[in-house]
């Protein structure tokens, strides 16, 4: 189980988060918190991702905490800035 650190920048992370709260939810995934911290529990096909959240100003640093192994944090990094793309800087 490895960990992997994501940051980004967002022009609006109040916006992008309740964005990702219901994409999340469509797929039976967790994704909890406010616009400071929060935690997030991702089904995918491979297995699940799990994580926590933090914000500073506009940038959010996303912290994978378990994945399946086979699971590269350069994918997921992808796959993440794919989805944030309508909310970044």
């Amino acid at each position: 189980m490895s960990r992997c650190r994501i940051e980004r920048s967002l022009d609006d992370v109040s916006v992008t988060l309740v964005r990702a709260k219901a994409e999340a939810a469509k797929f039976g995934s967790r994704f909890t918190g406010d616009v400071e911290k929060g935690e997030y529990t991702l089904r995918t096909p491979l297995g699940t991702i799990e994580g926590t959240y933090s914000v500073r100003d506009t940038t959010v640093c996303f912290l994978v905490e378990k994945k399946p192994g086979i699971v590269p944090c350069a994918l997921i990094e992808r796959v993440l800035d794919q989805f944030l793309a309508d909310g970044k800087r």
